[in-house]
């Protein structure tokens, strides 16, 4: 199947207090580290793309427990996802990424070389424990928005 390149998932795999990292090889945020995620393949659900990404990126089987937040774009979405780790142990795919860790979600936002939409996305996990609570309400973030302009949004 080709790949879908106006929808796309984020994953935050969580094992215990420590979150799934891989290096970036290409782009933007080559050398940085980031939350393993891709785009959804034709006719894919998210959560069905995010089982596979994380499987791929990192050799890592997780269960999505719930959204976490919206990145919309004009054009595109992203939609952040928080996992919860159920097997295996962290290896780079030699490909899209140089190497794969689990890091303290602490720790990772005050990193220089970890990426600011994962760091945002960490501060969100962080501030909303209970990410399944129906009464959690999607909201604007101001501080996402501020660093990417006008094109973008993020909701968490």
């Amino acid at each position: 199947m080709s790949d879908n390149y106006y929808l796309s998932v984020g994953c935050i795999v969580r094992k215990e207090d420590k979150v799934l990292l891989v290096r970036h090889t290409y782009g933007g945020a080559s050398g940085k580290l980031l939350i393993p995620g891709g785009y959804c393949n034709a006719g894919e659900l998210p959560e069905e793309t995010a089982y596979r990404e994380v499987m791929e990126e990192t050799g890592i089987t997780a269960k999505v427990k719930g959204a976490l937040g919206i990145r919309c774009h004009r054009n595109n979405w992203y939609m952040l996802l928080v996992m919860d780790y159920t097997g295996g142990e962290p290896h780079s795919d030699h490909n899209e990424n140089s190497e794969a860790i689990f890091m303290n979600a602490e720790e990772a936002i005050r990193q220089e070389d970890v990426t600011h939409m994962t760091k945002v996305a960490l501060r969100a996990l962080l501030d909303k424990k209970d990410i399944t609570s129906p009464d959690r309400l999607l909201y604007p973030d101001s501080e996402y928005k501020k660093a990417r302009g006008n094109d973008y949004e993020l909701y968490i």
